[in-house]
């Protein structure tokens, strides 16, 4: 039986496959395929999973991330600048010594207290060369620490160094990883906002992402400290000082923060939204971009924190509060269900929690850190100053 040949994509086809086809996908051929940009630019682009980090962004478990590695010229690579260009690169902006602008002034003093360090390792390896011939970590280290100090000589003398920096883009999505790189001629800042313009910046198409992850992985016990102080006094809820003003920083940057993605106005939706650090700043940071018809948000998680009275976090169905929370947390809240991973119960605040539980169908709910049974759960509720119990009213 004859099969039938592939038919190419003519412009009505490609419009409807275009929004279902995978973001990543589809950003390859908006590169790739002129005949595509057009669709690229004017079809809703629907997203799976965003988790934007403040090092890289994953699209649908693809990451793309930008650093900086070094490329000796003239000599071989030290194995520690060979590991860390592995590893990823540099993270942050340098100069041509790989090195940070700001504190030139400091340099011999830098010097002076690397030398030390160095010394102290080199005594500590020399403790250890009657036992093992060779402790790598500790010799990457060294040698680390040795080309750092010879950085700084020569941008004290400001001689050139062996070395260029290039810019490389990554792409990991599991065991597969592409790299392309470029002159460093730009910074990480503007090449990774316009790699994020590229996808997302179309003035005439909508985004619309399912779940949006906003910060690290996974909470981080000394921010989640940091913010639960700030919830518990009010006092310690300071300010941003000074840049960056973006949706990572601890502090509240408020009205100077800067968009998190370059989505235009209006044209964005999101149904779940997972926030690891400052809940005000990454709300503030998609408010602009949001659309006035985006349904409310199915779900918000966050650390405990002093909460926004935002329409968004408002009108949210459902607010899941991770860390060590108070029942303050129920006051104010309108949201249909609230669910404290763990709780300190003070007295005070479990007689306003009684007063506030008047809303029809609003749920509120309490997470153990230890398993517990059921005769202890209740003898727990039993133990409370002012427990009662008995038989209930009919409600109807």
């Amino acid at each position: 039986m004859a099969t039938s040949r592939p038919q190419p994509l003519f412009y009505q086809s490609s419009k409807c496959v275009a929004l279902y086809l995978d973001a990543n996908i589809r950003f390859q051929l908006y590169l790739r395929c002129p005949g595509f940009q057009t669709i690229h630019n004017t079809q809703t682009l629907r997203i799976h999973d965003l988790k934007m980090r403040p090092n890289d962004f994953e699209i649908n478990g693809t990451v793309y991330s930008v650093s900086i590695i070094q490329r000796y010229t003239t000599t071989l690579t030290p194995e520690s600048v060979k590991l860390n260009n592995t590893r990823g690169g540099i993270k942050h902006e340098v100069d041509k010594y790989g090195l940070r602008e700001e504190g030139i002034h400091r340099d011999a003093a830098n010097v002076n207290e690397l030398e030390n360090q160095l010394q102290s390792m080199v005594s500590h390896r020399e403790t250890l060369r009657w036992r093992w011939d060779v402790v790598r970590g500790l010799d990457l280290a060294i040698e680390e620490k040795k080309l750092k100090i010879s950085a700084y000589r020569l941008r004290m003398c400001n001689q050139v160094p062996p070395f260029t920096h290039d810019l490389q883009l990554t792409l990991t999505n599991g065991a597969i990883q592409k790299m392309e790189h470029v002159a460093y001629d730009k910074n990480l800042n503007f090449t990774r906002d316009y790699i994020l313009k590229r996808i997302f910046g179309v003035a005439q198409r909508n985004v619309l992402i399912k779940n949006l992850h906003v910060g690290h992985d996974d909470f981080d016990l000394h921010e989640m400290f940091y913010l639960r102080i700030a919830a518990e006094d009010p006092r310690q809820d300071t300010f941003q000082k000074s840049g960056p003003y973006n949706a990572f920083q601890l502090s509240r940057c408020e009205d100077q923060i800067e968009p998190l993605l370059p989505v235009p106005e209006g044209k964005l939706g999101i149904g779940e939204m997972r926030v690891t650090g400052n809940l005000i700043n990454a709300l503030a940071s998609i408010k602009t971009s949001l659309s006035v018809s985006n349904p409310p948000l199915k779900k918000v998680t966050c650390p405990y924190q002093p909460f926004p009275d935002d329409p968004v976090l408002q009108n949210a169905e459902f607010l899941l509060v991770a860390g060590i929370c108070s029942l303050k947390v129920f006051n104010g809240r309108l949201n249909n269900r609230i669910h404290l991973t763990e709780c300190d119960v003070v007295q005070t605040d479990f007689k306003d929690f009684l007063n506030i539980c008047t809303k029809v169908g609003q749920l509120y709910s309490i997470g153990f850190q230890d398993q517990t049974s059921i005769e202890e759960f209740f003898g727990m509720f039993r133990n409370l100053p002012e427990a009662e119990r008995g038989g209930s009213d009919e409600s109807r």
